[in-house]
This record gives structure tokens, sequence and C-alpha cells, in this order.
């Protein structure tokens, strides 16, 4: 009998006892009913598969295992799916999904460890702030205070202070990161530490070697700077700072020009444009502020653009292979007779090049397109004479300036074949003007600062017609070579133009000086004109600009313009040592003491040079100073024996014999003065030499029993022989004696490797040849 009551579809379900025993069960909620739903979803089969088919139930798939749940379903205990940034639950739920985890094969143990060490850290940065905040004085722990509460991160602050420590530790001792040391003597040396000596006062040598030397009146000492200085110190004035402290080999070239460069497109010699590019920059970082023959704006832009107005294959291979003596990661960049450097490949084709470019010929005026053709000869007319200075200087470098003086010849021709040291026409653009202008004072410095040190009469007479411009009111002119120091995104000027002007004003004086003295050799200048001469380069000295001025003087090229300044005056007055003759302007002060200063402060600037930026780096006339030092110290060494400052003289001879050693590494010439002045020196000094300086007793042999070096046999220089005074040089060159014949017969006698077994007679004759 069926009962009347309707039943459940659940009081139907059997369990193999009895309903009535079971509880009833209730329908779930809508939330709970969807959120099953959703997960049953994935998991149910479709109506049209086998399980269906079959009237089977088909088995639950399994799900996929989560490395770690979000925070939501953790807490309500759901199966999440770790989907990242939502998973499906939270997505369907509508709920804010959160990991502890940083990825999702992160675990929450891992994660947990993760965030321990974390506080551990931050645990640490707090402590060393409070460490700060109790240990520094008060006014630098009230500028941390600020800065916590202005809202400053915790490791900002940190970062901030440790920054900050580090400036105030280089200007303490910049020399601990930043400063050579010397090789012998540690200190300046005491004959050197005049009152009156201006470069003890500039800002190179406080910064190179502050405490080295007592300062009568401390408090005209510059007060040091303290953290808080740093704290709140503008970026830029940190970076003005930076070729104080800082060697200059250590800086780049800033020009967006540069990285442009498509160097393959000029040259056929190679097709590494990443390496010639690097060799480009080399050349402008370590020589063109120097050599000054183009205008490397105009010269920059028309290469990175492929136009040949202001370039030239001739000029970019010229450019190039000068540009591998500069480079440092190039190995025997120094064997100029090896025809595997690839610095000596660049100059065939440079030479093969100007052969071609030297004999264009005028385009004629029947021409219909007279007028273009003539504009476009002029330009490769001006171009090549540029290379052709930058071809002299290469074989100067090799120990051949016999050969490469032909070059500037050629080109003083040609340059008056295009009128170039004329006044421009108004009609002709400006950028053409300005590089024959620029080209214009540049030729005349170089053919007069030739002229004096070959002792020759000048090629030019007298300067341009056009005057330079000042730079303070025309920078665009001059062009600049912008620097950037490791670690300081500002870019800085090497004053380039005022570099520049400065060069090109002390050489029309000595142009004219020139004039006088070799165009008639046997004539003997007179005193008044002599003096006349020192006073015009005093004169010269006293108006140099800001940058080039012995108190904040820096840079390489800066140091040398004040070098070359101080040779010209020793071996202007040395013949004039003894005569009766004072200063108008000091009294006290005779030609003596005006010669002696000059060396004093020779010494000085070299040893400054050594402090700041080391010998390594390639300089093209920085032996010129070296070797005129040192062959005065060698000369001077008998008188020194029985001198309070014996160790002091042999400290600066082995400083600058180490110079000439490190610029033996670039090119050849150097080579010959070091052998040369090795062999000049006594048995003990080379000796105390190969103690300090890493350099090899092949290269300061002398004699048959020596090694035969390949380069010597292609030295042909006349560059005068070692002598102090300009008549001394000028009597040796009368006899036939230049730095040649010094070099062939030094090789010729015997002798290992030093002047020890020489006798005084024998050194004399090696120095007169």
């Amino acid at each position: 009998m069926s009962s009347s009551r309707s039943t459940s579809p659940f009081d139907k379900l059997s369990y193999g006892t009895s309903t009535s025993s079971l509880r009833r069960l209730l329908p779930a909620s809508n939330d709970e009913a969807a959120s099953e739903a959703s997960v049953n979803l994935e998991t149910s089969p479709t109506p049209g598969s086998s399980a269906a088919g079959t009237g089977q139930a088909a088995p639950r798939r399994r799900r996929q295992a989560t490395t770690a749940a979000c925070r939501a379903c953790r807490k309500r205990k759901s199966k999440c799916d770790g989907a990242r940034p939502t998973c499906s639950v939270c997505r369907d739920r509508k709920t804010k999904c959160e990991f502890d985890t940083i990825a999702a094969t992160e675990t929450h143990t891992q994660a947990l460890k993760r965030k321990y060490t974390e506080l551990l850290q931050q645990k640490s940065t707090f402590e060393q702030i409070y460490e700060v905040l109790r240990s520094r004085p008060e006014k630098e722990a009230e500028e941390i205070f600020q800065r916590i509460r202005r809202g400053a991160e915790a490791s900002s602050i940190l970062r901030h202070v440790n920054y900050g420590d580090v400036l105030v530790q280089m200007a303490l001792v910049p020399e601990t990161r930043f400063r050579y040391e010397f090789p012998y003597l540690p200190d300046m040396p005491i004959y050197l530490q005049k009152h009156d000596n201006p470069y003890l006062d500039s800002e190179v040598f406080d910064c190179a070697l502050r405490g080295a030397v007592e300062q009568p009146q401390p408090q005209q000492q510059r007060a040091l700077p303290s953290v808080n200085d740093m704290l709140g110190s503008p970026r830029d004035a940190l970076d003005q700072r930076d070729p104080y402290l800082k060697p200059y080999s250590s800086a780049i070239v800033v020009d967006p020009w540069l990285d442009s460069l498509t160097p393959s497109n000029w040259t056929l010699v190679s097709s590494d444009d990443n390496f010639m590019r690097q060799v480009i920059h080399d050349y402008f970082l370590y020589d063109y502020d120097w050599f000054t023959f183009f205008h490397k704006d105009y010269f920059l832009q028309d290469m990175a653009s492929d136009r040949p107005r202001h370039c030239s294959r001739l000029l970019v291979n010229a450019v190039l292979c000068i540009g591998c003596y500069c480079h440092r990661k190039l190995p025997g960049r120094s064997e100029s007779w090896n025809p595997q450097n690839i610095g000596n490949q660049f100059l065939a084709e440079a030479k093969r090049l100007f052969e071609v470019e030297a004999e264009v010929p005028r385009p004629s005026m029947l021409d219909p397109e007279w007028q273009q053709k003539y504009h476009d000869w002029e330009c490769r007319r001006l171009t090549t004479v540029q290379a052709a200075l930058l071809l002299n200087v290469i074989y100067n470098l090799n120990g051949s300036d016999r050969l490469g003086w032909r070059y500037t010849i050629r080109a003083v021709e040609m340059a008056h074949e295009i009128r170039l040291f004329q006044a421009v026409p108004s009609h002709v653009s400006s950028d053409i003007r300005c590089a024959r202008e620029f080209t214009a004072w540049c030729l005349f410095t170089w053919q007069s600062l030739s002229s004096y040190h070959y002792l020759k009469p000048p090629l030019m007479a007298r300067p341009p017609e056009t005057p330079l411009p000042d730079p303070s009111e025309n920078p665009q002119w001059w062009g600049e070579l912008w620097i950037r120091y490791p670690q300081t995104p500002a870019r800085l000027p090497t004053h380039h133009g005022h570099l520049a002007k400065a060069r090109a004003d002390f050489w029309t004086i000595m142009n004219d000086f020139s004039l006088l003295s070799f165009s008639q050799p046997h004539v003997k200048m007179p005193l008044d004109q002599v003096v006349g001469f020192y006073n015009r380069l005093r004169g010269w000295l006293r108006n140099l600009p800001e940058p080039l001025t012995p108190k904040r003087l820096v840079l390489p090229h800066h140091l040398k313009v004040h070098m070359h300044y101080n040779c010209v005056l020793i071996d202007l007055l040395k013949p004039l040592l003894g005569l009766n003759w004072s200063d108008t302007t000091q009294p006290n002060k005779t030609l003596d003491d005006a010669h002696h200063e000059a060396a004093i402060h020779l010494e000085t600037l070299l040893r400054l040079y050594y402090l700041r930026h080391g010998f390594e780096a390639f300089d093209g006339f920085l032996l010129h100073f070296l070797g005129s030092l040192n062959f005065i110290k060698i000369n001077t060494r008998e008188a020194q024996d029985n001198s309070l400052f014996l160790e002091s003289h042999r400290s600066t001879m082995l400083l600058l014999m180490k110079g000439i050693r490190d610029q033996s590494q670039c090119h050849t010439v150097a080579k010959m003065v070091l052998r040369l002045q090795a062999h000049l020196m006594r048995s003990d000094d080379v000796a105390l030499l190969k103690r300090f300086v890493d350099i090899e007793t092949a290269r300061l042999a002398c004699g048959p029993e020596s090694p035969r070096l390949v380069e010597e046999e292609v030295i042909l220089s006349d560059w005068p022989a070692y002598e102090i005074g300009l008549e001394a040089k000028a009597e040796q060159k009368s006899r036939g004696v230049d730095f040649a014949s010094m070099v062939s017969s030094v090789t010729a006698e015997g002798g290992g490797g030093g002047y020890g077994e020489s006798t005084s007679g024998s050194r004399s004759s090696a120095s007169s040849g």
C-alpha cells in the first residue's frame, strides 16, 4: 500500500540501509551552488562525450596542483588554480586576489624566507641610520633627521650619506685612488718648494699632493667639505672637480657625431668600424687639442654624412694612422718598421692618396662648370693641406722628420695656391670661411713651432691676414672638445679655443724670433732684442685666460703650454747668463735668476703632470720636455755628488726616464731617446733606474754587442742634439751633429747599458756626437 505523502527524490536513494534512519539534507545556498557549479564546470562531461553515450558517469579529471594559493582562497579554503594576476575563483566571486609569493614557482615557505631576509636587511639599514645619527656631528645628524621628517626612504638616506663619505675621502686623499706615486722618493723635492713657485699654489697640486708640503699659513688652506656640504652641493659643482681628481686618460670624448661614423666608407685598409671609431676617438682625446690642423665639428659632420666637403679619404686615413699611436689597446703600435702594423697600413694608404691629391690640377676657366669645379678643388686642397701636417707629425714620431718636413713645405705651397692666408671673400659660405681661416692659423702655428725647434727660418714671415677671434666672444668659431669622466653624467670642456688661441699667440712671437735668429745663423742677436722677446713672452703669460693660468691649469695640454714657455726661456736665456742686466719690474731679479726659475718651474710642471695623469698615455710632444729636462739633470750630475739634494735630483732623473720609457711604448723616436739618455747616465743611476722602473735591459744596451733593432736603420732626423741653449744647439748643427748622428754614434760605441764605464770626456763626445 502506497503512502499518500509525497516523497523527495532524496528519499528514494538506497544506501543499503533504511531511509528512515538518514537525516534529511537541505538544498545548498545560492553562493555555494554557484561556486560548486563553477568548479564542476571543467570536470562535467559534455553531452556528446563517450561517457554520456554509454550511460556511465565520466571519471572526474584531476586538478592541476598549485604551488601557492592566493590569500582569499586560503582564507575560505577554496581550491585556487593559482592563475595570475587573478585566480578563477576570485574572478568569479569578484573578490580581491593577492598572492604572498612573487612568482608562480615560489612556495609559501620560500616566500617566508625571502621576507625574513628583507626584514633583516631593512633592520640593518635602520641600524646604520641610527648609528649615523648617534655618531655624526650635530649639524650632519640634524640634516639627516630633517630628511627623515620629509619622508625620504631609509635606503635613499643611507645611500646619500655613503656617497657623501666617498666624496669627502676623495677630497681629503684623492691620491688613494686617482694619484700616481713617484717611483723613488715619494715627496716633492724641497728645492722646488719655493714661496714664489706659482704651480705649488695651483689647484691640481692641492688635489694631487695635499699635505705633502707644509703650508706656512694654514688659514689659507681650503676648507674640506663635510657630509652636509656634499648632501647640499649641486651635482654640477662636484663634476667640475673631476679633472683635478681623476687622470685625463679615464675620460671619454662626448660628441654625437662620433657614434654615427662609418669609417669603412672612407678607407680601404679595414672594415672594422667599431675599432676605427675607437681609434678616431682616441685621436681626439689625446692629440687633437695640441696638434690641431682642422676644425673638428665640420670634419665629423661631413664624415658622418659622407660629404667630401670638409672631409676626404686622405684626411681620414691620416687621422686613423695617428690615432693608432693613441690607441692603448693596439699591440705593437710603436713598431713603425713593421708592415703588419695597421697604423703603417693607414700611413701607406694616406701617402698614396696624398700623391694623387697633391697633383690634382686647377680647373680651367674655359670649362662651363668652372665655378663649381673650382670650389670643389679648393675644398680638396684644404683637406690635403690638413692631411699633410698630420703626415709630418707621423714622420716625426717615427724618427723620420727629415722626410716629414717635406709635407709641410708642400702644404704651404698648396695654401698659397688657394690664397689661404689672405682675407676670405664675403660671398664665401660661413663654414668654408671658418674652415679656411682656422686651417690658415693652424698651418702658421705648426710651421713656426717646427722652424724654431729645428733652428730653421720660418716658411711664413707673417701670420694670416684675418686675426683670430676671442674664444670667449665667439666660441663657435673654435669648436669645443667635450669630455666626460667615469661615474659622472656631466660633460666638461677642454677649453680648446683658449688653448689654441694661446698657442697661436705664443708662436706668433716666436716666429718673429726665428726670423731674426735663424735667417742669419752666424749673426748673434743683440742683448736688447733678446730681452725684448723675453718681455713679450712674459706679457703673453700674464694675459693667459683663466683656464690656462697657473692657478687653474689641470689638463695635460694646459700643463704643456707652460712647459713650452719655460723650455723656451731656458734656451733663450742660457747664452745670456752672467751678463749684467736686471728686470725693471723686478729690480732684484737677474737673467740668471730667470733662467734658474724656468728650470724649477719646468720640473714642477712635469711632476704635476705625472701625479695627476701619469706618463703611460700617448702624448705626442711630452717627450721633448722629458728629454730636455733629463739632459739638464744628466749634464749637471757631477756637480750634484756633494749636494744636499742629490737623491732628489736622482729621483727626478728616474721619473723622467720612466716617462721616456712609457712613451717608448707608443712611438719609435722615444725608444731612441731612451737608449741615448741611458747611455749618458752613470752606471749607478742606471742600476737605480732598473730597480724602480720596469724596463728591459736590451732597451738600454749600446755598442756592437747590443741587439740590433730594425728601427735604428730608418732614423732620419734633423732634430737638434740635446744641448742647453740655442747657441749650443746651433753650434752642434753647424758641425752636422743632430739627433740621428747621436743615435748612430751611441749605438756604435762600447758600453753595456749605461754611461758608467765611460769617462767624462767620452760623455762629452757622446753628447756632442
